[in-house]
């Protein structure tokens, strides 16, 4: 490993999902990674909402890039054909995979470029947000802001969700509905915020079995070393709280996979089990491990973790059983 080969595709999850048919799409979150952050500064936004929003907005390009597609593909196709018709109609049903077919219907010699009618034919692919930790909440948060704009999800088509390690709760600060977290670390976080919004928090991931995890990430060049802002610590505190506040905006037909590990040291694991059974909706699965830590992605045993995702994939894409 070298820092210009740090991410290695080979046997890699995204391999695995590209092999059973699943496109992956992912960005680099505001002020991680290459992206900027609010005032150029790294691990730094305004509102932890933004970053939400981002990949929202990141779920539409993606669609109307494969309407584009499949709407430029069927009006070559239909403009080479010899057939004596003016207009060729051609549709096949989409799977759950995001890269299948989705159903399409064009006319022959209409341009490719006029995406707005591109966007009305070619029907949204299948979409199953996957986040980690940080990402968990932000993938769990997408769907509350979805179920808060009735018809959002006709143009997104969000089939499910899949929350690993997720930021729910953080065990040094304790549940969000808790007292001390909402009249001790709230104000405190929000004081320090509000005054020293740039002074950066440092902080060493409490790895203890898997301790090569923390310097795997210092090795890793995309990352940013110094530290949090103030301003991103209070952010992070209020995500929690808002998503343990807006629990009854989660679409009641949206399915959410969480996979936790008992030993998780970071992201509380008992915030993760009461959001969970507060949790209102008809398909939820909840998995707690007890030979991981966090970086569930990562760790010695991610392949059954990957193996666990299959399998809900599977059962979430093929056709339900009506019963009487």
């Amino acid at each position: 490993m070298d820092a210009d080969n740090y991410y290695i595709y080979k046997n890699s999850w995204i391999e695995h999902f590209n092999k059973n048919g699943y496109s992956v799409f992912g960005i680099d979150l505001q002020s991680h990674g290459e992206s900027e952050g609010w005032e150029n500064l790294s691990l730094n936004v305004k509102e932890f909402d933004d970053l939400v929003y981002d990949v929202l907005e990141y779920i539409q390009k993606v669609q109307d890039d494969n309407a584009r597609y499949m709407n430029y593909s069927s009006s070559s196709y239909s403009s080479s054909s010899s057939s004596s018709n003016s207009s060729s109609n051609s549709s096949s049903n989409s799977g759950s995979n995001s890269n299948s077919n989705s159903n399409s219907n064009s006319r022959g010699g209409e341009s490719p470029r006029n995406d707005n009618s591109a966007n009305r034919m070619i029907a949204p692919l299948p979409v199953y947000l996957i986040g980690q930790s940080m990402g968990g909440n932000v993938a769990l948060r997408a769907l509350q802001i979805v179920g808060k704009y009735r018809g959002l999800n006709r143009r997104l088509n969000i089939r499910g969700c899949v929350s690993l390690s997720g930021m729910i709760a953080v065990e040094a600060l304790g549940l969000p509905s808790s007292y001390i977290y909402k009249s001790f670390f709230m104000p405190l976080s929000r004081f320090l915020s509000d005054f020293l919004p740039t002074l950066r928090l440092l902080c060493e991931m409490p790895y203890k079995r898997f301790q090569y995890i923390r310097d795997i990430g210092r090795f890793d060049t995309m990352r940013y070393r110094r530290g949090i802002t103030c301003r991103f610590a209070y952010e992070l505190l209020k995500a929690m709280d808002n998503l343990d506040h807006d629990m009854r905006f989660m679409p009641r037909d949206i399915p959410v996979l969480f996979i936790h590990s008992s030993k998780d040291k970071l992201c509380y694991p008992g915030g993760v089990v009461s959001f969970y059974n507060r949790l209102n909706i008809r398909n939820k699965e909840l998995h707690m491990l007890n030979y991981m830590e966090h970086m569930l992605t990562m760790e010695p045993g991610n392949e059954r973790v990957l193996s666990k995702i299959m399998n809900w994939l599977y059962n979430m894409s093929r056709p339900q059983r009506i019963t009487a």
